[in-house]
């Protein structure tokens, strides 16, 4: 019965880390600390909800002192990337963040993004980053379905 439990806990980690992937960054990141809207179970991919919006809390730790961030977040559809509007996407206003960042210290970037309804209903990668300058601090990706 152990081994059983063991194994379940073990795949449903493993199932929300192919959900939420690091694609980089000089920021430490564990993607299983990662909290975003329709990633709650361990199914694939995530799902967003036309009419709704989508929400992540992406906590990591600078290893330099970090004075601007900056949120991109794209659609990635047949491997050509699409621009999702932020409603804010100075990461040092409204975020949870306030700069300059020290190294060392632990922040959570928190955010919410319009899924339009005139979104079609596809499966899609959602790409989230968030730069220093044009250094990329933090880049995850994230299997998504829109519906």
């Amino acid at each position: 019965m152990a081994k059983l439990l063991l194994l379940l806990l073990s795949l449903a980690g493993l199932a929300h880390a192919t959900n939420i992937s690091s694609c980089g960054g000089s920021a430490q990141v564990n993607t299983a600390d990662i909290k975003v809207t329709g990633c709650e179970q361990p199914s694939q991919p995530c799902t967003f909800h036309k009419g709704r919006m989508a929400t992540i809390a992406l906590p990591f730790t600078p290893t330099s002192q970090i004075s601007t961030v900056k949120a991109e977040v794209h659609g990635i559809i047949g491997g050509v990337p699409i621009p999702f509007p932020l409603q804010n996407s100075d990461g040092c206003r409204n975020s949870g963040l306030t700069c300059p960042l020290v190294a060392g210290e632990q922040y959570t970037y928190q955010a919410s993004l319009p899924v339009r309804k005139i979104y079609p209903s596809i499966g899609l990668k959602v790409k989230w980053e968030l730069k220093d300058g044009s250094n990329s601090l933090v880049c995850i990706m994230i299997d998504v379905k829109l519906e």
